[in-house]
């Protein structure tokens, strides 16, 4: 059975969660990801397509993530 992925908005804090590391590791991790904006940032949550980015880059922890 194929394991589909819901893209939903999610804080820094749920993101470290998902991937099992600490929030400083994680904001280095997404400073890395090009065009994503981690700095000066005016709201906590990144959005749906913003977590797309991130699993396409980081891939999505606990599960096979086709992209489409």
């Amino acid at each position: 059975m194929e394991n589909k992925v819901k893209l939903v908005s999610k804080n820094l804090s749920t993101l470290a969660a998902e991937y099992g590391v600490s929030l400083h590791t994680m904001r280095k991790w997404l400073l890395l990801i090009n065009g994503l904006k981690v700095e000066g940032r005016t709201t906590r949550d990144y959005t749906p397509k913003e977590v797309e980015i991130i699993y396409n880059h980081l891939g999505v922890p606990n599960c096979d993530y086709d992209q489409q």
